[in-house]
């Protein structure tokens, strides 16, 4: 581990966001995230990615795609009378 506030990160997933992309994240209380949630959003919905570390300790460190959650942002809610 360096002496720096951020660590080097690869994502890999089903999906071309994660597709080995490499992040730079920060440490937590001096140790390395063990889950990432990364959130986008696209047209009205909230895209949640959960991500887990793997057991590879040099940087960069691994997280593998774990699940992902879809909310919509509607004004109204859709609810029958």
């Amino acid at each position: 581990m360096s002496h720096s506030a951020t660590y080097r990160a690869v994502l890999f997933g089903p999906n071309p966001i994660a597709a080995g992309t490499e992040v730079e994240l920060e440490y937590v209380d001096g140790e390395y995230q063990d889950v990432i949630v990364l959130e986008a959003v696209e047209d009205t919905e909230t895209i949640s990615r959960t991500y887990k570390r793997g057991s590879e300790t040099e940087e960069p460190i691994p997280y593998r795609f774990v699940e992902e959650d879809v909310a919509e942002d509607e004004g109204e809610a859709d609810v029958p009378n």
